[in-house]
């Protein structure tokens, strides 16, 4: 679960706040955290990114060669490593060169978490207020993924959507087991969907989260679910979202309730993958990624 968490470092001020919600997701759970940084192909180092946001770099003496851009990308993650072993967690760096989405994916298989800022390095674009690599990432990854807002949260009090979809059920349990070991609060808004009956609903809701001791309230919500959804958020004061994806075509796919509090609000959404057959690559906390 929360035992060992993946942190993508790319240098941008989104990467700064996944490490400082990595940081504090870490220390209720005992976490080992790996940060990573993947740095583009030769020949693409005007993709690089310049270092963490807090280094001031003297006029005329920012890294401009790849060799210097390596450099200071190694710097960042000896940096964060810092913070993280000051917060009293275990910590590994790992640096690698390739594709941003595909490395994260291949270190990814090998945690439980994958946490990443909304926007990297490379920007959001004018239609998406996700960025590229983690909208990508989204679609691709096995493992949940913590998309964090501007500032980190305590996520103390976590809203998840539910609609008694296998998706959502699963989705529900990790909430679940999220907020039994954590302590926070868990708020479910429910939606018909496929059952179209709010009854059995709620009755399957609460066996779920009978099995756990919980601190937790059953909400109902009608309506477009993007809309409750953001609304439930602001009422219930949510210091956390936890969604599903669903799978289509080989990809996840983020339905619209999820899209709607990515793209509106300034919550870390951690989004759950709709569960697929046992696969080769399960992960592992006793398995650690190694540079190449």
């Amino acid at each position: 679960m929360f035992t060992s968490l993946l942190v993508g470092l790319d240098g941008s001020s989104h990467a700064e706040v996944a490490l400082a919600q990595a940081i504090l997701v870490g220390q209720r759970f005992r976490s080992r955290i790996v940060l990573a940084h993947i740095s583009p192909p030769t020949g693409r180092t005007s993709e690089m990114s310049l270092g963490a946001p807090w280094m001031e770099w003297v006029a005329g003496r920012a890294p401009q060669t790849r060799v210097e851009r390596e450099a200071a990308a190694q710097r960042m993650l000896d940096d964060s490593a810092g913070a993280v072993r000051r917060a009293g967690l275990e910590v590994e760096t790992v640096h690698r060169t390739g594709d941003v989405v595909d490395e994260l994916q291949d270190l990814g298989a090998l945690v439980g978490v994958i946490v990443v800022g909304r926007v990297g390095y490379r920007g959001a674009t004018a239609e998406d207020e996700v960025g590229p690599d983690t909208r990508t990432l989204l679609r691709n990854a096995p493992q949940p993924v913590l998309v964090c807002g501007r500032i980190p949260t305590a996520m103390d009090r976590v809203l998840v959507g539910y609609s008694g979809s296998p998706a959502s059920e699963a989705t529900l349990a990790f909430a679940a087991r999220f907020a039994g070991i954590s302590g926070a609060h868990l708020d479910v808004l429910q939606f018909p969907g496929s059952l179209g009956d709010r009854g059995e609903l709620t009755q399957r809701a609460s066996g779920a989260l009978a099995q756990a001791p919980l601190d937790y309230d059953l909400h109902d919500g009608d309506g477009p679910e993007e809309e409750m959804l953001l609304a439930a958020a602001r009422r219930l004061g949510a210091t956390a979202v936890f969604t599903e994806t669903e799978r289509e075509h080989g990809h996840w796919l983020v339905p619209p309730a999820a899209d709607a509090i990515l793209r509106a609000s300034d919550l870390p959404v951690l989004v759950h993958p709709e569960p697929t057959l046992a696969s080769a690559r399960t992960p592992s906390s006793d398995r650690h990624p190694a540079s190449r």
